[in-house]
C-alpha cells in the first residue's frame, strides 16, 4: 500500500483509491471539475515561477505525486495548503480567491455552475417560478426541505454541504454591484406549507423583506385560468453580452444563447407579467399570504 502524507490534504487519501490492482495496476482517483480548474491556474502559475513539483514538495513536506494530484485535479486542497502553494508560486492571492470561489461552487451540481458563476455579472434577472421560492431567497431550513426531499439517498453532510452551496449565493445580494430582480410567482408559491407553518412563515418573512429592499415582485393569483406559463425559467441580462435564458428541468439545467429562443421567453417573460397582479397589489396580497402563515404558524 502506497500512503501520500501531507498535514493539509483536505481529501484524506483512502486506501481503496490507491491500492495496487492485480497486474500491478495502480486504481485512479476522479478528476472533479473545480479541483481541475484549480489545478490548471496552479499550473501555469508554477510553471512561471520556474518551480518544480518536486520542490514545492519539499518545502510542504508532501509527495511530489500529490502536488501533480492538484494540478490533475485528482486532489483537493485545504485552504491552508491553497494559500501556502499561492504564496510559494507567486499569485499574489489568485490561487487563494479562486479556492474560496471553486470551494462554494463545487457544493452545486455542475450543470448549476453556468448559472451561478453568470449572477455577479448580471445586471438583471428576470425569474419565473411555479412551485417554490427561488433559492436566492430561500432560508436555510427551507433549503434543507427541498433538497433533502430531491435527494432521498445523499448523506446528512452532503444535503448540507448542498444547503450552504446554495446560501452562499445569497451573497450576491450583499455586493455593491448586485443585480436588480423581477420575480414573477405563482401563487401557490406562496401558500404550500413546505417544511411545516413554522419553516414556511420565516420563509415568507424572508421574501417580504426582499420585496421591501431590492426585488420587484409579480404574483400570478391562483384564480388565473390561463397563465401564459407552467415552466420555471430565467433571463439573466449583462452589460457587455448578449441576454441569457436559463432552464432547469427535475435532472439538468442549462443556459441557453440562441436569440430566437431568448427573444421568445423575453415576449413569454412580458406576457406572464400581464396577467400577473401589480407590484403594488402583489405586495398586498404577500402580505396577507405571511399574516396567515404567522397565524397558522
Amino acid at each position: 500500500m502506497i500512503l501520500e502524507r501531507c498535514e493539509n490534504l483536505r481529501e484524506p487519501v483512502r486506501a481503496a483509491e490507491i491500492v495496487v490492482a492485480r497486474g500491478g495496476k495502480m486504481t485512479k482517483r476522479q478528476v472533479k471539475p473545480h479541483a481541475k480548474e484549480w489545478g490548471t491556474e496552479f499550473r501555469r502559475f508554477r510553471s512561471v515561477a520556474g518551480k518544480t513539483q518536486v520542490s514545492l514538495a519539499a518545502v510542504l513536506t508532501c509527495s511530489d505525486s500529490l502536488i501533480s494530484g492538484f494540478e490533475k485535479g485528482t486532489y483537493w486542497p485545504s485552504r491552508d495548503m491553497a494559500a501556502q502553494l499561492d504564496e510559494l508560486v507567486g499569485a499574489g492571492g489568485e490561487l487563494a480567491s479562486l479556492w474560496e470561489r471553486l470551494s462554494n461552487r463545487k457544493a452545486y451540481p455542475e450543470w448549476l455552475g453556468e448559472r451561478v458563476k453568470a449572477e455577479p455579472r448580471a445586471v438583471l434577472i428576470r425569474e419565473f417560478e411555479t412551485v417554490v421560492i427561488p433559492g436566492l431567497f430561500q432560508t436555510e431550513p427551507y433549503a434543507h426541505t427541498l433538497i433533502r426531499a430531491n435527494n432521498p439517498l445523499e448523506t446528512d453532510s452532503k444535503v448540507q454541504e448542498m444547503v450552504e452551496g446554495r446560501m452562499s449565493r445569497q451573497l450576491l445580494w450583499k455586493s455593491d454591484q448586485a443585480p436588480r430582480m423581477v420575480l414573477i410567482l405563482n401563487e401557490a408559491a406562496l401558500t404550500a406549507r413546505i417544511g411545516g407553518s413554522e419553516i414556511m412563515a420565516k420563509q415568507l418573512d424572508r421574501l417580504v423583506e426582499a420585496v421591501e429592499t431590492n426585488v420587484r415582485l409579480h404574483i400570478i393569483p391562483t384564480d388565473c385560468e390561463q397563465p401564459p406559463s407552467t415552466s420555471s425559467f430565467s433571463l439573466l441580462t449583462f452589460a457587455d453580452r448578449p441576454d441569457t435564458l436559463y432552464v432547469e428541468d427535475a435532472i439538468s439545467g442549462s443556459m441557453v444563447t440562441d436569440p430566437k429562443v431568448v427573444r421568445r421567453f423575453d415576449r413569454l417573460f412580458g406576457d406572464l407579467q400581464g396577467a400577473a397582479l401589480s407590484v403594488e397589489k402583489s405586495l398586498k396580497r404577500l402580505y396577507e399570504i405571511r399574516r396567515g402563515s404567522q397565524d397558522g404558524a
